[in-house]
């Protein structure tokens, strides 16, 4: 039998065994051109972000680093398809691994060391679109052409290119890959639509990556 004092500390610890939060999960299929991820969202809490890896497999490398800023989250049992032309994903499944994830509200799921890059990758997001909030509201104050403010986003984009060939699966360099997305995502939406149409999709993501 279990000691009385070991067995209570066992009874107590159940309920938060019992709450931890599984990964999503994921399954892979094979297509013409590259492969499909189907994310099956198993939680109680609606999916925001999930980090996908090639894990393990000789000489090659991949990683799918989705946040759900412009579509809604998963819904719990709910299950998001994306398409990939990455095909080496589709052809060796079983190396394929969902590493972590974030549910509204603040819980994950995952290795540590991974949940930890996934929510430093949101942060320098979400400082990234308020910068951008930030530029775009003073060129509108100041009566800036968007033809300028567009020069100046690519600019900005430019100073976020990698450096040579350093590792670009390093934290920083996954972050400065992700803050180069959002300012050239930001360029692309004003070039096609006005600037308070802008703003008002920066201010969704804003939302979304605040959660």
């Amino acid at each position: 039998m279990l000691p009385t004092r070991f067995l209570a500390v066992f009874l107590l610890a159940l309920p938060a065994i019992a709450a931890e939060t599984a990964l999503p999960e994921l399954r892979i299929e094979p297509t013409a051109g590259g492969s499909i991820f189907y994310i099956k969202n198993n939680s109680s809490e609606p999916l925001n972000a999930y980090l996908i890896e090639l894990v393990d497999y000789p000489g090659s490398s991949y990683s799918l680093w989705q946040d759900e800023t412009v579509a809604e989250p998963i819904p719990p049992q709910g299950e998001k398809r994306i398409q990939v032309a990455n095909m080496t994903v589709g052809a060796v499944p079983d190396y394929v691994k969902m590493r972590a994830a974030l549910y509204a509200g603040g819980t994950t799921a995952g290795i540590p060391e991974k949940v930890a890059q996934l929510l430093d990758r949101r942060r320098v997001m979400l400082e990234t679109t308020r910068q951008a909030i930030a530029r775009i509201e003073k060129a509108q104050s100041e009566g800036t052409p968007k033809s300028d403010v567009l020069t100046a986003l690519k600019q900005w984009a430019d100073t976020l290119q990698p450096a040579g060939k350093g590792n670009r699966n390093s934290p920083a360099a996954i972050n400065q890959a992700a803050a180069r997305g959002v300012v050239l995502g930001t360029a692309a939406r004003l070039d096609m639509q006005s600037a308070a149409e802008s703003l008002a999709l920066l201010r969704t993501w804003e939302r979304a990556l605040s959660q």
